[in-house]
């Protein structure tokens, strides 16, 4: 729900390093597995008359974008992943290596984009990685178990929660992290269970969360959501943050968020600022990938900002 955004700058770089470094492997599990009958649309998607495999096909599989991958799953379709396949073993490879840290460097996912909950913070030297979703499960979709946009960094919650889902149906499509988002059209709200005024002063914990979807066109990648990675109920989890929120919002309304802004010239050069040092997290919309529940925070803020400043 929260974009991956991709640098323009090395966006180039990325491409041409991971397509250096997991070519020759693929070519070299594409022999493996040339004369395995399941696999026989793979070879015929890749290999010319002269048996060679076609670069501009196999560069396409391996860094092109998602439109590109659906049109390979539309000619090759799923091939069900067995124990010891050989692209599993040159995934388990690919994740292995220095190149794998090193793009998730180089992405610099700080939060998990399916769920905004949990850090995805990479130490490659200590071992401290994300997950790798795959979009399009390998379990259904082997062939592109090392293509670049394929590779989702998550947490292990949403990876796990996600696991097979066919994704290329469109009845089950997710949001795809690379291009989705839920922006100002998705958003977190509350309702309350009993006391209004305890409630609406942030005193209880007796409310509801809700997901609500504001976008037709984004309905169904919602209920998706709330169905197979479970995002609505988790979000319920965290009213004791929502209260916080709230009571907040009741206590620093607009006047009050000004007069800290001019009261403290030095350390706050916005109002963004004063607000993200009162809720602990970023409000600002560009921001929202940088901590864990931000999209929250920034909802339900402006939910109970307006009943703040009566």
């Amino acid at each position: 729900m929260i974009k991956i955004k991709v640098d323009d700058n090395i966006k180039s770089e990325i491409h041409k390093k991971h397509y250096t470094d997991v070519k020759d492997r693929f070519k070299d599990t594409c022999e493996k597995i040339m004369h395995i009958p399941k696999y026989t649309k793979l070879n015929n998607y890749l290999y010319d008359e002269n048996d060679e495999i076609i670069g501009s096909k196999l560069k396409k599989l391996l860094i092109g974008s998602k439109n590109d991958l659906v049109e390979i799953i539309d000619e090759i379709g799923q091939i069900s992943m067995e124990k010891n396949d050989p692209f599993e073993n040159l995934y388990t490879k690919f994740t292995n290596r220095n190149w794998s840290k090193s793009l998730l460097n180089k992405l610099n996912v700080r939060v998990c984009p399916y769920c905004n909950r949990q850090y995805t913070f990479t130490l490659g030297s200590d071992g401290i990685r994300p997950q790798f979703d795959h979009y399009f499960p390998k379990s259904l979709f082997p062939y592109l178990a090392v293509s670049l946009y394929n590779v989702i960094p998550s947490c292990s919650i949403c990876n796990s929660k996600k696991s097979n889902l066919d994704t290329s149906n469109n009845t089950k499509d997710l949001y795809y992290p690379y291009e989705d988002e839920f922006g100002l059209n998705v958003v977190f709200q509350t309702s309350s269970n009993t006391n209004e005024f305890l409630y609406w002063t942030g005193i209880s914990n007796d409310f509801d969360i809700k997901l609500i979807c504001k976008d037709e066109k984004q309905n169904r990648k919602v209920e998706n959501l709330k169905k197979h990675l479970k995002i609505e109920l988790l979000y319920k989890e965290h009213r004791d943050y929502v209260r916080d929120i709230i009571r907040n919002a009741v206590i620093y309304n607009d006047s009050r968020v000004d007069e800290l802004l001019e009261q403290f010239p030095d350390l706050f050069q916005s109002k963004e600022e004063v607000l993200n040092s009162i809720f602990m997290n970023y409000t600002e919309k560009d921001s929202w990938g940088n901590r864990p529940l931000s999209k929250l925070t920034y909802d339900i803020y402006e939910e109970f900002k307006i009943f703040s400043s009566k």
